[in-house]
């Protein structure tokens, strides 16, 4: 009987030892941690009050419901519900708290004059550089258990999904798309696809989908160990291959997704309600107008709460 004890003992402090590894930022330790049985998964967003919202809306740690558009909200807590678990942290970004992350980025979260899906796209790859994990793009609507995601990414160099906005295949994983991605600690891919952002920094072309041809540029001269997830499953296209559009979300009528039955998480092209005045009614939707709209990504939202 003394010797089951010592046994449990034992087990118990392993498994005390693998979740310390997996709280632990020292670089040595994160290498020590590639070999946690059960090493525990990163997944990242960022959030940001729209310019085009209510002037006395002030961006807070998600302390109140009504600093953030009631979209953006409603996310963030599908995130938390789908996400969060034993071995599972979600870390939400803000331009308060990035910098308790990354304290290396060329630029500020804070300056507007580049476009925040540069921004975004760049925050993403110093944290994923960094930390290792899975990077959602604001919006992203989880749509189903994204475990089978989450088991590549603390493994692979990189996983990607769908397609790039200049690309008519969506399953080529030679030219995915930017807003979301996953890789493992250190990744090689993730270093090349940091330098080249810097790069387009440098001489100043830092717009909104330059990340996407950065990405095609190094996957077409190199080799990596990368997994891929199709329109199917990232909700980017519908039926007809077409990039499915802002407009189609806050539509009256149903998205025919490319499959719908494999999807696992919707892409949202977040970046519009950064840029555009024309949607700032949307972005100052109270939470009763914006449940009782018509819009499909109301309905779709329903759907899956």
């Amino acid at each position: 009987m003394e010797k089951v004890y010592q046994i449990l003992i034992l087990i118990l402090a392993a498994l005390t030892l693998c979740i310390i590894l997996n709280r632990c930022d020292n670089p040595f330790i994160k290498y020590l941690n590639n070999f946690n049985p059960i090493k525990s998964y990163k997944v990242y967003t960022y959030i940001e009050i729209p310019k085009y919202t209510n002037s006395e809306k002030k961006i807070q740690l998600l302390s109140k419901n009504d600093s953030i558009p009631v979209f953006l909200n409603l996310c963030i807590k599908l995130m938390k519900e789908k996400i969060e678990g034993f071995n599972t942290d979600l870390v939400i970004l803000t331009q308060e708290n990035y910098l308790n992350y990354v304290n290396d980025l060329p630029i500020s979260m804070n300056d507007t004059s580049y476009p925040i899906k540069f921004r975004v796209d760049l925050l993403a790859a110093f944290v994923l550089e960094k930390h290792g994990g899975l990077f959602l793009s604001p919006g992203t609507i989880i749509y189903k258990n994204i475990d089978k995601i989450l088991s590549k990414v603390n493994s692979m160099d990189l996983v990607t999904f769908g397609g790039s906005q200049n690309s008519n295949s969506c399953s080529n994983n030679k030219t995915p798309s930017s807003f979301t991605l996953g890789s493992k600690h250190k990744s090689e891919f993730i270093k090349l696809y940091k330098k080249g952002l810097i790069n387009a920094l440098n001489k100043k072309i830092p717009s909104e989908f330059i990340s996407e041809t950065i990405m095609e540029e190094i996957l077409e001269n190199n080799t990596f160990n990368q997994y891929h997830f199709c329109c199917h499953q990232d909700g980017s296209r519908d039926i007809n291959n077409r990039n499915i559009t802002f407009e189609d979300f806050i539509g009256y009528e149903d998205i025919k997704f490319k499959n719908e039955t494999k999807l696992i998480i919707i892409i949202f092209p977040y970046h519009k309600l950064y840029s555009n005045s024309e949607y700032k009614w949307f972005n100052i939707l109270q939470e009763h107008e914006f449940n009782q709209s018509n819009m499909y990504v109301n309905k779709l939202l329903k759907k899956i709460t």
